[in-house]
């Protein structure tokens, strides 16, 4: 704001200037602390500026490592599934053959207990054997079945 000087021809002339002048000090007194303080209030919002860029480097900073060690995570996480997954696909094949196994094998089982007891009629028809010599014949039968079973197993081992 520019100080207009007026100037009247009278007496008092001296005191009108020197008041206007006074004016005008104040003024530019005004307009130096305003252009200090607007400094000083720039200066702090450059600080705040960089302090916050800082903030945010270090914030970048932290999370791609946490970005890192999540990926390293993953790609083990994903390993052991991997891993697990394939253990449990044989697993699953293995529980299938012994299923497999298990029905082959009572299958044979009770063909030996009708073979048995088929046999087991028959001779007691046949020869008129007294049921001590039967029961004999029958634990000897299931002894074999056994014997027979372990063998297999054994032999698909």
């Amino acid at each position: 704001m520019a100080a207009c000087v007026v100037t009247k021809f009278t007496e008092t002339t001296q005191p009108l200037l020197v008041s206007i002048s006074d004016d005008n000090k104040d003024s530019i007194s005004r307009k130096q602390k305003r252009i200090i303080s607007n400094r000083e209030s720039a200066r702090k919002s450059r600080i705040r500026k960089k302090k916050h860029m800082d903030d945010l480097v270090g914030q970048v900073s932290r999370l791609l490592s946490d970005n890192k060690c999540m990926a390293i995570n993953l790609k083990d996480t994903t390993r052991m599934f991997v891993k697990m997954d394939s253990e449990n696909s044989l697993l699953k094949a293995q529980l299938a053959e012994l299923t497999h196994q298990f029905v082959s094998l009572n299958e044979i089982i009770n063909g030996f207990n009708s073979l048995s007891n088929d046999h087991e009629n028959e001779a007691s028809i046949m020869c008129g054997m007294n049921d001590d010599v039967l029961l004999q014949c029958n634990n000897m039968m299931h002894e074999s079945q056994h014997f027979m079973v372990d063998m297999f197993l054994k032999y698909e081992s």
